[in-house]
């Protein structure tokens, strides 16, 4: 279990504690995410609030990452340097598999090493919408499903993408 997990609100009890100071990231105003360390209140982010289904948050090794809107925000949680990444479309939802973070966005996705460095990114692989449902290890890839619009309506497509290219894969 790593050191660092995502928390409820605790600032309305956390002036009452002798604890120490909390460190603030801030990228927007509105919308707030709290890590804590070893159980104690850490780190406090906030975004601005635009109410979208898709924000989401998780811890992926020493990084807090926080997906919203067009961007994902990363924050380290050793130095609480802050970097941000613009997504195709939108953001969709963060999947990890073994070391490796993937972004599902509007267009594709983007995968990204426990330094942060992109490993691939591949925003051709639907029109409006990707579902990463599982890894295929047998196949090394990532079976995916993919919004497409057609003349006459839009239908979601299987996908399989390749784990180490982004490319598709004939299944």
């Amino acid at each position: 279990m790593s050191e660092y997990q995502l928390t409820e609100n605790f600032e309305q009890n956390h002036n009452e504690l002798d604890l120490p100071v909390i460190q603030t990231v801030t990228f927007g105003n509105g919308k707030k995410y709290f890590v804590s360390k070893n159980g104690i209140p850490y780190l406090t982010a906030e975004v601005n609030d635009i109410s979208d289904y898709f924000d989401k948050a998780c811890i992926f090794g020493k990084y807090l990452c926080i997906g919203s809107g067009h961007a994902v925000m990363f924050v380290n949680l050793e130095t609480f340097a802050s970097i941000s990444m613009e997504v195709s479309m939108y953001f969709g939802y963060f999947f990890v598999y073994q070391d490796v973070l993937y972004i599902a966005s509007g267009k594709g996705i983007v995968a990204v090493d426990s330094a942060l460095h992109t490993i691939w990114k591949n925003d051709r692989l639907a029109d409006d919408g990707v579902i990463i449902h599982e890894v295929l290890e047998s196949r090394e890839a990532l079976r995916i499903s993919a919004q497409e619009s057609l003349p006459y309506g839009e239908y979601w497509k299987e996908k399989l993408v390749s784990l180490k290219t982004g490319e598709q894969v004939i299944a």
